[in-house]
């Protein structure tokens, strides 16, 4: 009888290492790409409760209703005043008007930041 002789073994090692680097490297993109889809549901979950709390402040807010007489006496305060601070700017040196002069809250942002200067030049 012929005594037969063992085949040489291949090695398995680099293929063992080869398939724990592949695992590896799966599990961290795994890890990565659920970390960042977390981030994006924390903010849209974020997003959603502050709008939820504003539009619950919306809900149980209302605003008071003013005489018809109180209001056009308000009307025309804001327009002697919007008028006041539309001369002041005119007047000032400094102020040159563009195209968005008229736009709503330019102008008196504009006297502000003229006073805000003025102040400091000590004028």
């Amino acid at each position: 009888m012929a005594a037969r002789t063992p085949l040489p073994a291949k090695s398995t090692d680099s293929s063992l290492v080869t398939g724990l680097i592949f695992t590896v490297l799966v599990l961290v993109a795994a890890l990565i790409v659920g970390g960042y889809w977390m981030q994006k549901q924390r903010g849209e979950s974020a997003e959603r409760m502050q709008a939820n709390a504003y539009q619950n402040y919306l809900n149980n807010t209302r605003p008071t209703p003013m005489p018809p007489a109180a209001q056009a006496s308000a009307v025309r305060s804001q327009q002697a005043q919007a008028q006041e601070t539309r001369q002041y700017l005119l007047g000032h040196p400094a102020v040159t008007p563009g195209s968005g002069f008229d736009k709503p809250g330019v102008q008196t942002t504009g006297k502000a930041i003229v006073q805000a200067i003025d102040q400091a030049k000590g004028l």
